[in-house]
């Protein structure tokens, strides 16, 4: 980082309205080919967003112009850095809780030579430290396991395993999150009932509370609050004959925003099962397959942006992404993180309460109830997992 200072840029920008669709929309497409039938699943867009937001300042060229497309529906990279540093400053703060936002860029330190201009960016608009070290050793393994495990309060301590000799760079990303309920479950809130599994029925934990109710034509949920209102805890359960699977197909990130508005000031009494679990996922084919695809070819990759090194062309070699879920009676502790690895190739009224038992396959969010978006989206196909 030498020669690097960090510019003040202004935090009281409000975010912009034209960046929340198509955010809502990357996050759902993004869940929609990243969930696993039959499993607990869960990313958090955020995170994924962030990390690739960072890649996205060393590209180029009709590179660029895809992560442009698929992270902003044709939003440019400055309307995005502009818009990902608002967000950032919104979420973290929180002032009863925690969200922590990390980001950080890891390079080899031999054959590589790393632009002043992409390292400046990332350190202005994501507060990206760089971190030169050498990728033959053990050592370096361990250096960004720790930094991840630190950033995710322990929830994430393994984000890679070895580093192979085509990897010159990490840009990785840890977002955590830890808040009490606005409304916590006492004793007598508790209590055993079955869940639907594919597999057959099971006997759990569920937590009773009055809550507000959200609905539309396909499903009805509820949206629960904690301490800080700036964050809730949203839990979709699809209309009965509705399979999760065929539910999560046809979500869109417009419908998803317009379910988490359609309250109307409505009540339910619901049950939630407690729930806690860790999920995997290799991002490679999903963002492929929503138009991020020049970044991933040694051939066609632009990330002149980035730097340069002698092995050959820079381009995407695996973007991994780690998270964690607990939901009990005290609140919600969750945890994500996001690695990209650059590799060189060689060369209203209320009405009376409803009651909704999420006893089957449900899709649940953490959202930012101010734009409506979410920090991480999962699904809960058996809460004993």
């Amino acid at each position: 980082m030498d020669g690097i200072t960090l510019n003040k840029l202004d935090v009281s920008s409000a975010i912009n309205k034209d960046f929340i669709n198509p955010a809502a929309n990357f996050s759902v497409n993004l869940f929609q080919k990243s969930v696993k039938k039959d499993t607990n699943s869960l990313v958090s867009p955020v995170s994924v967003y962030l990390a690739l937001g960072m890649t996205a300042n060393g590209a180029g060229g009709n590179t660029l112009k895809q992560f442009e497309n698929v992270l902003g529906g044709g939003l440019s990279i400055n309307e995005l850095n502009q818009n990902y540093y608002n967000l950032t400053n919104k979420l973290e703060s929180i002032k009863d809780g925690k969200l922590q936002i990390a980001n950080s860029i890891w390079y080899r330190n031999q054959n590589l030579r790393v632009e002043k201009g992409f390292l400046q960016k990332n350190a202005d608009y994501f507060g990206a430290g760089a971190f030169q070290l050498d990728f033959t050793k053990k050592a370096a393994v361990n250096k960004i396991n720790n930094w991840v495990k630190e950033n995710t309060n322990g929830k994430i301590d393994k984000m890679v395993d070895k580093i192979d000799d085509n990897t010159v760079m990490y840009l990785i990303n840890t977002l955590y999150f830890e808040a009490d309920w606005r409304k916590g479950y006492l004793k007598y809130d508790i209590s055993s009932k079955d869940f639907h599994t594919a597999k057959g029925v099971i006997s759990t934990s569920f937590m009773s509370s009055e809550e507000t109710y959200i609905h539309d034509e396909k499903a009805d949920g509820m949206v629960k609050p904690f301490k800080d209102d700036r964050f809730a805890f949203a839990a979709i359960l699809p209309k009965t004959g509705t399979s999760l699977e065929d539910y999560i197909s046809q979500m869109t990130g417009d419908s998803f925003l317009k379910l988490m508005n359609s309250s109307e000031n409505k009540r339910a009494d619901c049950w939630l099962p407690k729930f806690k679990y860790e999920y995997k996922v290799d991002l490679n084919d999903p963002l492929k397959s929503l138009g991020l695809t020049d970044a991933f070819n040694g051939d066609t990759a632009d990330f002149k942006n980035m730097g340069s090194t002698a092995q050959g062309n820079l381009y995407i070699g695996d973007v991994l992404h780690k998270t964690f879920i607990e939901v009990d009676e005290a609140g919600t502790k969750a945890g994500a993180a996001t690695s990209v690895s650059m590799a060189a190739s060689s060369a209203m009224p209320v009405a009376e309460p409803k009651e909704i038992v999420f006893d089957r396959p449900f899709v649940y969010a953490i959202i930012d109830t101010q734009t409506k978006l979410p920090v991480f989206i999962g699904t809960v196909n058996d809460p004993t997992k």
